[in-house]
């Protein structure tokens, strides 16, 4: 079977129907403003409306439109930055209570999934990370002692459930892995069910610790205004700074005989990380090839390499899907939770890593006991104003702007009028009669023209030919291949060009 389309993700079309909503229409006021329709923000919504807070969430496109719908679901206390790596980062204690704080969160979404009609898909499994090379296995060891001490049932295994040969793994107990859009459901109904108020395709332009601003015109008044977002909007927070964008690539596979109920991760670079879906173990999600986002040149080539990855080590029936997601690297390996720096009621939660379904709950737990008891026992682990993170901040700040400007100004092409040998549903970024646009060609044969800089901070966005959208290099803003901002932190539209476009006949 052919992948349904390079950007379905299977969640999408395996979920129940999700509630909708309806857009903002008028100014409300509320004890707790959420923007962002994810993972974090309905689950702290539905925790701030269940504790008797007038609650109104706010999401850009629909519920589930941005990460957690395209997720692959891992819930693990198996972080990106690994076990001895956060012990010296931070200390022993600090990092127990880390992995105290994720493994809390793992506990919240069971309980969430089990009140749920059919349970979400939860389901308890052991997590592997294993290495196909023997002069890892050492390593594999000491990881398991640290995670020992930091409070995981771990060990350092040679038997490891794959149908490939391995050197040994990490085994550590009690992880998980759920179905996220049935999830958000479940979270929404709860939402609803408390008195909170949510509502879809309504874009947040301006964030602060009174109110935030609709696009249409909308205000929401609130004593409490929290940004689940992964990166916050616009330009006002150094939090942007701290963080790097990256692209993840993801293949639903069928395969010939099951795999057992497990998470597994290798040790490669770049690396790649597998998990079983259905109840017989026969459809497996494969993810891995991550990159910078908006600096690969080809990333259809990066679902060809995960498949010859995926074909060489499993028997593979059939590809059923595939699919991309954003993820954003914080600068010292933990997320950004709490109020912005010199504020006491705009809260942020960014900077998952790669473990956003847990890194997002536990952001949820922490701002939930912020906004109604005033302080959370994880709020120092996480606050935005930690210095670590801040003494981390120019030099990635200088790296996204210095290399995102290089890796786009690398591959300017010079064109002349409009460019007669771009294919159909096909973009990229070139010199039109002296002037750089960003130019896409539409299924109908219509052209385009939009401006190159994103609307964040004026980089010149990259075309992705995987997605068909135009993504940012320098802090991950993505947008529709006809210019509609669908990922922050823009906040506007890539500008049309509307005399070049009116004179070569292109559609709107």
């Amino acid at each position: 079977m052919h992948p349904t389309s390079p950007v379905d993700s299977l969640w999408s079309v395996t979920a129940p129907p999700l509630p909708s909503f309806p857009a903002l229409d008028q100014n409300l006021s509320a004890d707790v403003a959420v923007v962002g329709g994810g993972i974090t923000g309905l689950t702290l919504a539905a925790l701030c409306a269940e504790s008797g807070r007038r609650v109104v969430l706010l999401e850009r496109n629909h519920l589930g439109s941005g990460t957690t719908g395209r997720t692959t679901a891992h819930l693990t206390a198996a972080l990106d930055l690994d076990f001895g790596s956060l012990v010296s980062r931070f200390g022993e204690e600090p990092a127990r209570r880390v992995i105290a704080s994720v493994m809390r969160a793992i506990d919240e979404i069971e309980n969430g999934c089990a009140a749920a009609p059919k349970g979400c898909g939860f389901r308890r499994v052991p997590g592997f990370r294993f290495s196909e090379d023997p002069s890892a296995v050492s390593r594999l060891g000491e990881e398991a002692a640290v995670a020992r001490k930091l409070g995981l049932e771990a060990a350092r295994v040679d038997e490891v459930p794959l149908p490939f040969p391995c050197a040994g793994a990490l085994r550590v107990e009690a992880q998980a892995s759920f179905h996220p859009l049935a999830y958000l459901g479940a979270l929404a109904e709860r939402i609803v069910r408390a008195g909170g108020q949510i509502f879809e395709h309504s874009p947040v332009v301006e964030s602060t610790g009174e109110a935030v601003s609709l696009a249409s015109g909308p205000r929401v008044a609130a004593a409490s205004v929290i940004e689940a977002t992964h990166t916050p909007l616009g330009i006002v927070s150094s939090i942007q700074t701290r963080v790097t964008a990256w692209t993840s690539y993801v293949l639903a596979v069928r395969l010939e005989r099951p795999l057992a109920h497990a998470l597994f991760w290798d040790c490669a670079d770049p690396y790649h990380y597998v998990r079983t879906v259905e109840e017989d173990g026969s459809l497996i999600l494969v993810g891995g090839e991550d990159h910078r986002t908006g600096r690969d040149p080809d990333p259809l080539a990066r679902f060809a390499a995960l498949e010859a990855w995926t074909r060489q080590r499993f028997p593979v029936r059939a590809l059923e899907a595939r699919w991309s997601h954003e993820l954003f690297e914080p600068a010292d390996g933990l997320p950004y939770v709490g109020a912005l720096p010199g504020s006491r009621s705009h809260f942020v939660a960014a900077g998952f890593s790669g473990t956003g379904m847990t890194f997002g709950t536990v952001a949820a737990l922490t701002l939930h006991d912020l906004v109604t008891q005033g302080s959370s026992p994880w709020e120092s682990l996480y606050a935005p104003s930690r210095v670590k993170a801040l003494a981390s901040a120019l030099p990635i700040a200088e790296e996204n702007l210095r290399v995102g400007w290089r890796f786009v100004a690398d591959r300017l092409r010079r064109g002349g009028g409009v460019p007669s040998d771009l294919a159909c549903d096909q973009g990229r970024v070139e010199r039109v009669d002296g002037e750089q646009l960003a130019v896409y060609r539409d299924l109908r044969g219509d052209v385009h023209f939009l401006s190159p800089r994103c609307t964040h901070m004026g980089c010149i966005v990259a075309w992705n030919d995987a997605e068909k959208t135009w993504d940012c290099p320098c802090h991950g803003g993505r947008f529709h291949r006809t210019g509609k901002v669908l990922y922050g932190p823009p906040t506007a539209d890539l500008e049309h060009e509307q005399a070049e476009a009116e004179s070569s006949g292109s559609g709107d």
